[in-house]
């Protein structure tokens, strides 16, 4: 393992790992179902959350701690289809803009959505049909 701690809550955004030039962030559930995401976790620093398991406001400001802190030029975002997945997206989108209004460069996002299929896809911006039936088939327990 490369780094301790993974939570986005408990990691050090000035720790040595969080100065590297490319950091994954990714939904908890992202990392189980897509195997490309733990198969680079070896190779740069990956933080992982929830935004439905953990205080959205704290998520959120330790995102923008850890981006106006980093060194990092490119950050991917992970997340499921469902859509309470969207609002890592919508968080890391917003401390990017308030690092850019502090006078720093905005980092490069690459955004990924994770079916439950595990097929990986860009992310579009938008909940989409399949993300609103996904998450009705899982509250069906089915």
């Amino acid at each position: 393992m490369r780094q301790w701690p993974l939570k986005i809550l408990l990691v050090h955004p000035e720790a040595e790992f969080m100065q590297d030039r490319k950091i994954t962030i990714a939904a908890d559930c992202a990392v189980v179902v897509d195997k490309e995401i733990v198969e680079r976790f070896g190779e740069e620093p990956l933080l992982i959350g929830c935004p439905m398991l953990e205080d959205p406001r704290r998520v959120f400001e330790k995102l923008k701690f850890i981006m106006r802190e980093s060194n990092a030029e490119e950050i991917d975002v992970y997340t499921m289809e469902v859509p309470c997945c969207h609002a890592i997206h919508l968080m890391v989108d917003r401390a990017n803009d308030e690092r850019e209004s502090m006078g720093k460069e905005k980092i490069k996002l690459n955004r990924y959505i994770v079916r439950v299929s595990g097929r990986v896809e860009p992310y579009s911006g938008k909940i989409d049909h399949e993300m609103r039936e996904a998450e009705a088939r899982a509250h069906r327990g089915r």
